[in-house]
């Protein structure tokens, strides 16, 4: 059984795991520099880390604060005896975060985590501050890959990205174009032409701006596709007058017609190219979650929500796919007393008591083991068969999935 008590993640984790521990660490301060990271990647010698963690420790010695020394070269050592125990470094390196969490001065609580990420490290890095150095982690969390979009009339424009599950705003841009009310004293031909002279300043303005934005994802292979929309001609004379960069003009995937323009437009055109872009994160999320919610609506019994309906139904086999939000934060606790009885309780991890009484013997029972969730729900859902979808709060069936309690089913079958 996993120890409760146990700090290290030394597995090699998914994004979603990753993204968690990251969201923890980096809400912890040090009331010094008595945060310790270190990163290694693959193929270190590890005996010379281990000497290299033993000099900071000697180092460390210089520290005027007693409780700072201390706690830095407490942290030091934690990271060192799991440094020993390491013949060679794992395939993507292998990074360590150690310090002290405790909120009572004077007591400290050193605790440590080794985090095996899922993509290489790729360079030594040593620091001891107040708070722990994630930014190499935070890069791995990040999809690269965006489809472009762009919404524009002739009054407005907005550029910007649909990146995994969120849409981004990049630019938004405002015309001078006049609307086709002649100034007093103008002759309306050459009101006319201004006009157009300035409607090819602004397309020409929009067409630099999505140059800016989206080239370099272009020729770096990150950009899946541009969408194009806006409510009327201005969007087909950006296109079909040949004024995107030839490289962006090849990317453009689809043109949608829309309501309005500007940077509100923006969802509303992810929205409308759902058919074009139905392999992102995004849409594939938005889908799972009007799947469940319509089945809801329709009361034809294959949904189910809230985590003991879910749990009983996907322990029966009959779950398609469970929809679990990012932000469900809960957790599974195990209890045995000496008589071997056990039991299990879901609570949010700072809820979760060391030892219960037992409702059999009334001995007193021990925490043997807490798992996240999500790690529970998915080793059930590969043992049934199940699929499972973790979906972002980044979008609206996101948020409306985390209003109805951050976790559901859309079932196979009816099963009441």
């Amino acid at each position: 059984m996993t120890d409760p008590n146990q700090n290290d993640e030394d597995v090699g984790m998914n994004k979603y795991q990753l993204k968690k521990l990251v969201n923890k660490l980096d809400d912890i301060r040090g009331r010094n520099t008595e945060l310790v990271s270190l990163y290694i990647p693959a193929g270190y010698d590890m005996s010379k880390i281990s000497e290299f963690i033993t000099s900071e420790q000697s180092e460390a010695e210089n520290i005027k604060s007693k409780h700072t020394r201390t706690n830095v070269q407490d942290a030091l050592g934690k990271i060192g005896r799991k440094v020993q125990e390491e013949h060679t470094t794992p395939e993507n390196g292998v990074a360590f975060f150690a310090g002290n969490v405790s909120d009572t001065q004077g007591r400290p609580e050193i605790n440590i985590w080794e985090v095996v990420p899922p993509q290489p490290i790729e360079s030594r890095h040593y620091r001891c501050d107040k708070e722990f150095v994630l930014e190499p982690l935070k890069q791995m969390i990040v999809d690269d890959s965006v489809y472009g979009l762009i919404v524009c009339d002739k009054n407005e424009a907005a550029i910007g990205y649909l990146q995994g599950n969120s849409i981004k705003t990049a630019y938004t841009l405002d015309s001078e174009v006049p609307g086709k009310t002649r100034a007093g004293g103008q002759s309306a031909q050459r009101f006319a032409r201004l006009r157009k002279e300035m409607l090819k300043s602004f397309l020409g303005e929009i067409a630099d701006k999505s140059q800016t934005a989206f080239l370099d994802k272009a020729r770096e292979d990150k950009l899946l596709g541009i969408i194009v929309g806006g409510p009327g001609f201005v969007k087909d004379k950006l296109l079909d007058d040949d004024y995107l960069h030839q490289e962006l003009q090849e990317k453009v995937i689809t043109r949608e017609s829309l309501g309005h323009s500007g940077e509100g437009a923006l969802k509303e055109l992810v929205n409308r190219a759902e058919e074009s872009i139905e392999d992102s994160q995004a849409v594939l999320e938005k889908q799972e979650v009007q799947r469940f919610f319509k089945n809801l609506k329709e009361e034809n019994g294959k949904s189910e929500y809230g985590l003991e309906p879910v749990m009983k139904a996907l322990k029966m086999g009959a779950v398609d796919t469970v929809l679990i939000s990012e932000d469900y934060d809960m957790f599974e606790a195990k209890y045995e007393c000496d008589n071997d009885h056990e039991k299990t309780v879901f609570e949010k991890e700072a809820e979760i008591d060391d030892s219960v009484e037992c409702s059999e013997c009334g001995e007193e029972m021990v925490l043997e083991e807490i798992s996240d969730i999500i790690d529970v729900v998915a080793e059930k859902a590969e043992e049934m068969g199940s699929e499972l979808e973790i979906i972002s709060t980044d979008h609206e069936e996101g948020q409306r999935l985390m209003n109805m309690g951050g976790i559901a089913a859309v079932l196979r079958y009816r099963i009441r």
